[in-house]
């Protein structure tokens, strides 16, 4: 197939991907299954597109549109050429608010799209809760849906029109026509008038059995909408279109109704001791008219509270209930919101709905609400086992007014076949999420699941129901649509799959044409897992291939804010995310790739622009750890190949530090010299950056002549760390005056590094030596109950998070100096009493804008910096939206990675400063954020140490 990619090369703007680690990263997405595509093709434009398909068809190739990829029915992969429309499709091209509606490409995010409406006073009407990624293309494909389908409807009742590159290279604008229009259209010539002509010869062969076997039920995305052709009124293609999967064609623009943002709303929690006490309840809440009803259970709950992301949005929680039911109800103009919502609370006491009744109008947490039912697929997921909550029957739909029974029914059938299922869903639309626990590597465990399906099939028959209420049939569930509809429905969805595309190359396999269920399953009886040997200790994750495994392929590493993942945020490439370098790791895990891989290019190259932020570590929920993993990888890669001059520099810094010391002035002079630059340039490192500058007088030897009033009841230890010590000794200074006002006596240990710089380069065995000498240091203050201060966030977090690699998470004497160590703002956050710390401040005014560290937000309260800042009297305090700064210790220094690293300060950071006000203060904790600010604005940041001590009198 060389010609193949020849051809495509030289004839599209876009990419062309045929190596092998690309096509594992893509041969999976958010299901149970995975098939290697040939290649991958990643357009610019539409005519992009139309040259691929016509390439394509030249070969007899199958095409795979892709978007975000965040579909559970394994409908964006297979073996033919993917198509990721999500990178450069991404142009909103119309928005018209006086008829409602709006034109977008198919890689528009769905929440980026929203927040362009919100401007305007409109939004979408589907809101999935994978918003933050999921894309308009891959929901027009599944029919999506969302928690307010209640009023809203799904993706069919706003899909207005489409254009769409069909198998024939043909490009067709699909739009709403009436029987005259239709009957003109019948008459074209080429493939736009075959499809009106079948499409009207199957809506009048099939009419009545589409009547008989479509269930009238809010939500149906099961096989193709035939039931959209026998409705009254004008016709429209893009309507059939809707829900097909991409097995029509490649839809190139999507032309969407928009609605009118609702008034103010407010929520209602109802806590339920039994969960069939709300399903029983769903026609009387259904009487309020609310705009949804969300249910959560007590599986999703639980998990929530031991979950990083999630345990600190459960405040609205009250007791310990079998689930809950999130109503939200919209204000009416002749009756505010928090009348509403009292008059239904105590509508449900009365009728003895719920235990207690929490009543939200609060954005902030109603917000925290949402985002524990958004999380839920995740939190099921985020178990550490191969015993999973899996995708197979997971949207099942039936009227609302039968759920109750069906779930009895249901839960009676799980018991008798042992299983259990985390349950949450659209009850207010009759639509449920249930993820029975399987383990796909036991083939009496596969059978079960076939067996499920099959008896769940006639479950949903007896009760009007459908197998998807939202997310379509994929490779999990297109065989069984013969079962659900009949044979000659089936025969309809042949004939209009022929219609549009004859030669089957569009998706083929999913809706029509399936293979068997447990065919291409990503983990399955035959697989064997390679355990590695690491250095790391890895027994609190399962061990590295479990933690590898542990990726659902959710993509929520391809959402666009927060920390989580910046190398995808800064290219929009599915390359760059976690999901693609778990997946990666799969493969030679299980042998897909070969294990030399593990210490080869291909791995390192995906491995690359991980900056080992780790968001994964908490913003991933499954918590797929990539941070760690890397830094395990680079030690397996050096100790095959050896470590560079440059990794040695970066690791050691600490030991260069404490050389050049005694000399630093001349030191920062020779670094600013041309041929210091041309030097370092032949080392790797950029010439745009200036090294960091060493400081004239060093931290310990400013504490040693520094007077103290000893306080034997309090005590604190101040960890000088690298930084601290050798290049910024005014933030120890300005944090040992701030302690010291607060009644502390500081001690200040000799200064040792904590070994963060040499886990980045993987130097895992020098890094162990330094953590066991740091221990031996540090553990007499945890025996003597002294709390431990970190100044420099990476380091300190380094001691609680890598030290239990390095040293094993059985390790006593760690855990008890874990405990005692805290970052600077988290001790002082302790000592805030009703808003305020027991400081004195002047009375200057301060407008301050917080950058917040990467680590700090992945394993502590990164609140604390806001909380502390906010004690100081006339200061307004507010935190960039920013996620990492980009330089991440040396990353920033590295040739290669220089343009990227600056790319990732633009997405937030950089803009935000330079649109700050004058006078403005920068915080940023951390010394590589500082170092970036001042590269790229020439304005120095500040730490939190220094701000408090320049505000006190």
């Amino acid at each position: 197939m060389e010609e193949l990619f020849k051809e495509l090369q030289e004839n599209i703007q876009g990419e062309v991907r045929y190596d092998e680690v690309s096509r594992k990263v893509y041969s999976v997405d958010a299901s149970i299954y995975e098939i290697e595509p040939m290649g991958v093709v990643i357009p610019k434009t539409k005519e992009d597109i139309v040259k691929i398909v016509e390439i394509a068809k030249k070969y007899e190739v199958s095409l795979i549109a892709r978007g975000a990829a965040t579909g559970i029915t394994g409908g964006c992969i297979g073996a033919g050429l993917v198509v990721d429309v999500s990178k450069y499709l991404r142009r909103v091209l119309e928005i018209n608010v006086e008829e409602e509606y709006v034109v977008c490409e198919p890689g528009v995010i769905q929440d980026n799209l929203n927040a362009l409406l919100s401007e305007k006073g409109y939004r979408l009407g589907p809101d999935t809760s994978t918003g933050n990624r999921a894309t308009l293309g891959g929901m027009l494909a599944n029919n999506a849906a969302g928690s307010r389908s209640l009023k809203y409807g799904i993706m069919v009742d706003h899909v207005l029109g489409v254009e769409m590159v069909l198998g024939s290279g043909e490009v067709i604008r699909f739009g709403e026509v009436d029987d005259e229009e239709w009957d003109k259209k019948c008459l074209l010539r080429g493939s736009e008038g075959k499809i009106y002509r079948e499409t009207k010869r199957i809506r009048d062969k099939y009419f009545h059995q589409i009547e008989k076997h479509f269930p009238k039920i809010p939500r149906r995305v099961s096989g193709y909408n035939l039931d959209q052709l026998i409705k009254p009124g004008s016709f429209n293609i893009s309507r059939l279109i809707t829900g097909s999967e991409g097995t029509l064609g490649i839809v190139t623009e999507i032309k969407m109704r928009i609605a009118p943002k609702p008034k103010r709303t407010g929520l209602c929690v109802i806590h339920l001791h039994k969960m069939k006490d709300g399903l029983n309840a769903i026609e009387k809440i259904l009487q309020y008219h609310p705009i949804a009803v969300e249910m959560i259970d007590d599986k999703i709950l639980e998990m929530g509270k031991s979950s990083p992301s999630v345990h600190d949005k459960l405040d609205w929680l009250e007791g310990k209930p079998e689930a809950v039911f999130a109503v939200e109800l919209e204000e009416d103009p002749s009756n505010p919101i928090e009348s509403k919502l009292n008059i239904f609370a105590q509508e449900m006491k009365s009728a003895d709905i719920g235990y207690s009744h929490v009543c939200l109008t609060d954005p902030e947490t109603m917000s925290h609400v949402w985002e524990v039912r958004k999380a839920g697929l995740g939190l099921l997921l985020s178990k550490r086992s191969y015993s999973r909550a899996i995708a197979f029957i997971e949207d099942i739909s039936v009227p609302p007014e039968e759920l109750a029974d069906f779930m009895e029914a249901f839960q009676r059938y799980l018991k008798g076949v042992d299983k259990e299922a985390g349950i949450y869903g659209h009850v207010g639309s009759g639509c449920l999420h249930i993820r029975p626990y399987i383990d796909l590597r036991q083939s009496d465990e596969l059978q079960l699941m076939k067996k499920i399906m099959h008896d769940v099939t006639k479950l949903l028959l007896e009760h009007n129901g459908s197998l998807s209420g939202e997310h379509g049939d994929g490779l999990v569930r297109s065989w069984l649509l013969k079962e659900l509809y009949g044979e000659k429905i089936c025969q309809a969805f042949v004939e209009l799959k022929e219609a549009f595309d004859p030669d089957n190359r569009m998706n083929p396999g999913k809706i029509v044409h399936p293979e068997p269920v447990e065919e291409h399953l990503r983990i399955n009886p035959q697989t064997k897992m390679r355990e590695i040997e690491t250095f790391l200790d890895f027994s609190k994750e399962g061990g590295f291939s479990l933690s590898a495994d542990m990726c659902n392929g959710n993509a929520q590493c391809r959402k666009p804010e927060n920390t989580m993942c910046p190398s995808f945020q800064a290219t929009h490439d599915e390359y760059h995310t976690t999901r693609a370098r778990a997946q990666t790791l799969r493969a030679i895990i299980t042998g897909k790739l070969p294990f030399d891989e593990l210490t080869g290019e291909g791995l390192r190259d995906v491995m690359d622009l991980c900056i080992s932020c780790k968001g994964c570590k908490k913003e991933c929920p499954s918590q797929v750890d990539m941070a760690k993993m890397k830094a395990e990888l680079l030690y397996q890669y050096h100790e095959k190949n050896g470590y560079s001059f440059r990794d040695k520099l970066f690791g050691y810094i600490g030991r260069i530090n404490q050389i050049s010391s005694p000399l630093a002035t001349l030191f920062n002079k020779i670094n600013q010299t041309a041929m210091a630059k041309s030097l370092l340039k032949s080392l790797g490192i950029a010439p745009e950056r200036d090294l960091p500058t060493l400081a004239p007088q060093k931290f310990s030897q400013w504490f040693r002549k520094h007077k103290q009033y000893p306080s034997q009841e309090k005590k604190v230890v101040l960890f000088n760390d690298t930084f601290t010590e050798f290049n910024t000794p005014k933030i120890g200074i300005a944090a040992t005056n701030v302690l010291q006002a607060l009644g502390y006596t500081v001690i200040v240990p000799p200064w040792q590094c904590c070994g963060r710089p040499m886990i980045s380069k993987g130097m895992l065995k020098q890094a162990k030596k330094y953590a066991e000498r740091l221990l031996h240091t540090l553990k007499q203050y945890a025996e003597q109950n002294i709390p431990i201060i970190g100044l420099e966030p990476s380091c300190i977090l380094t001691i609680k998070d890598e030290f239990q690699g390095l040293l094993g998470y059985d390790n006593d004497i760690l855990a008890s100096v874990i405990q005692h160590c805290f970052t600077f703002d988290e001790f002082l956050a302790q000592h805030i009493i009703d808003g305020k710390l027991p400081l004195t401040f002047d009375d200057t005014t301060h407008n301050i804008k917080v950058h917040g560290h990467c680590h700090q937000k992945a394993l502590t309260e990164h609140g604390d910096t806001l909380h502390v800042l906010k004690c100081i009297p006339n200061a307004t305090v507010t935190e960039i939206p920013s996620g990492c700064c980009g330089m991440a210790g040396s990353f920033g220094y590295e040739k290669e990675h220089y343009n990227f690293s600056m790319k990732i300060a633009e997405l937030q950071l950089l803009p935000a400063i330079r649109n700050a006000p004058p006078n403005t203060t920068i915080l940023a904790n951390g010394f590589s954020c500082r170092c970036q600010i001042s590269h790229a604005t020439n304005q120095k940041a500040l730490h939190l140490a220094e701000i408090l001590f320049n505000s006190m009198r």
